[in-house]
């Protein structure tokens, strides 16, 4: 297998790279005021070193899974993503979708999160009532599972994710890579990815081990002032969708608070700590 690659997410730019939203225009000429160190445009960075990881498995190895655009398996399973992913959501259907189909995602994550309330009681009181980052994990490991509703941003009848180049971590990696932790008793149980994805060691035979992106992923996340760490919480986009429909600017994908495009990373971890907003 290849080794990883190093992960330069962190590194600085001047501004001359791909703007965040997806126009194909430098950033600094198409959102001027936004900041290269930004959380946003890290992340972009960051989903740019996971493509390219993937990538060159895939163009080295004889066996694949099926993850590709198109394919829709996981598209209902319970998937928290973080603040910033689903902001840099909003900014690329901003600029790529019509405003129809901007308020029917919302429409249809309102339908969403009635339906997780009917039938799954465990995850909706998760999602709905205070709790901290610990108990949102703990839930989601015994209660989370595939949704009887995909998610709102998927084109149902084609099976295509209308945000596929904007798409978050855990939308990139689930089924076309593994991350390995623990011992090697661990390694040999078995391992659900998804019905079309034989588990356990035959799925990391053929899927890249992406162990190092974790703590990237992290750092951009969740709040940091030095080493110590700030676990945000994070939901599934239909959540993220309902509260940004009901105490945001409505139905739409204008963003009233630009911290995690404008502000640097130090100068928002900052502000995050100074508001004590974990």
């Amino acid at each position: 297998m290849p080794t990883t690659p190093e992960v330069n997410t962190l590194h600085q730019s001047d501004g001359n790279e791909p703007c965040f939203c997806g126009s194909g225009r430098k950033m600094r000429l198409c959102h001027k005021n936004a900041s290269p160190d930004s959380r946003a445009a890290h992340m972009v960075r960051f989903y740019r070193d996971v493509e390219q990881t993937i990538s060159d498995y895939r163009a080295n190895s004889p066996k694949q899974p099926p993850c590709r655009e198109g394919c829709s398996s996981c598209c209902s399973d319970y998937f928290p993503v973080s603040q910033v992913e689903f902001e840099l959501l909003l900014v690329y259907m901003e600029r790529h979708w019509s405003k129809d189909e901007i308020v029917q995602a919302f429409e249809q994550s309102e339908k969403n999160l009635e339906r997780l309330k009917q039938e799954n009681k465990e995850m909706y009181a998760s999602l709905v009532h205070p709790i901290d980052r610990e108990g949102e994990l703990h839930d989601i490991r015994h209660h989370a599972g595939r949704n009887s509703f995909p998610c709102p941003l998927l084109d149902v009848e084609n099976g295509r994710c209308r945000v596929y180049p904007a798409r978050p971590f855990l939308c990139r990696t689930h089924g076309s890579t593994h991350t390995f932790y623990g011992s090697w008793r661990e390694r040999l149980q078995p391992e659900k990815v998804c019905e079309y994805i034989d588990g356990g060691r035959t799925h990391r035979k053929i899927t890249p081990n992406i162990a190092d992106y974790w703590n990237p992923y992290e750092q951009l996340a969740d709040v940091r002032i030095g080493e110590k760490r700030q676990l945000l919480r994070q939901y599934p986009i239909f959540y993220w969708m309902v509260l940004y429909g009901r105490h945001g600017g409505g139905y739409t994908t204008e963003l009233g608070n630009l911290d995690n495009f404008n502000l640097s990373i130090d100068e928002h971890n900052a502000k995050m700590a100074a508001h004590n907003s974990p």
